[in-house]
């Protein structure tokens, strides 16, 4: 009920969006959609010592980083378990040596997103929960990334 409640207020802001900015002939924009928090990954195996690169979005949580992927990039991130060695991007350019931890219990999995989800807003909501996505990973960086540098915001 909650998702269908979201998605109703998400159109109306996104319909009074449009109506204001056709209105103020493309000059005026109520409200700005944010996009989704991404971290692109290098993962290093033994097998792919040059690495293998991917995006994701994540949630903060505390000084962590908790990756979410949908089924389809869950079977891609199947490299986690077998990874050597992970680098995080957070903004281009700078590169995280992480730790990851494969998050495998799904009780664990379920609590962790509600606890995280409490946190984001109503826009990052609604497309985590529609897309269906669900917690991996665990990235504790070795040191955070650089002060003043924004995380980048990607729209999946």
């Amino acid at each position: 009920m909650r998702h269908v409640i979201e998605t109703v207020i998400l159109s109306a802001i996104g319909r009074v969006n449009q109506m204001v900015f056709w209105a103020s002939r493309s000059r005026v924009v109520l409200y700005r959609f944010q996009g989704r928090s991404g971290v692109m990954l290098t993962i290093t195996e033994t097998d792919a010592p040059m690495g293998k690169t991917v995006i994701v979005g994540y949630l903060p949580d505390g000084d962590d980083y908790i990756i979410l992927a949908d089924e389809a990039e869950a079977d891609e991130l199947t490299a986690l378990r077998a990874a050597t060695s992970v680098s995080a991007e957070f903004t281009p350019g700078q590169h995280v040596a992480v730790d990851i931890a494969v998050l495998t219990d799904d009780v664990e999995r379920a609590s962790l997103l509600d606890r995280l989800l409490r946190h984001t807003s109503l826009n990052e909501r609604h497309e985590i929960v529609r897309r269906r996505e669900f917690p991996i990973a665990r990235l504790t960086p070795h040191h955070k990334p650089g002060s003043g540098a924004s995380i980048a915001r990607v729209s999946f």
